[in-house]
């Protein structure tokens, strides 16, 4: 008695969200999306901010192996 009307709301529901859209969204493809010159920026400090802490621990490393033969010989 009291589901009939719910059924039949969510059916109309249902019909109403399969139709086809008058004006769908175009859809970006992906190979449309671009690199700014920021987003290139922020992608080379983001590399040297995680490389450039072992680049130099290994330079000075390095460098006192380096010393340490200079001041043998």
């Amino acid at each position: 008695m009291f589901g009939k009307n719910r059924v039949e709301e969510d059916l109309e529901r249902i019909r109403h969200a399969n139709l086809p859209q008058k004006y769908p969204k175009p859809k970006k493809a992906e190979s449309e999306e671009h690199f700014g010159a920021k987003d290139v920026l922020a992608m080379i400090i983001a590399v040297f901010s995680i490389a450039l802490p072992y680049v130099l621990v290994f330079v000075a490393i390095m460098g006192l192996v380096m010393w340490g033969i200079t001041a043998i010989f």
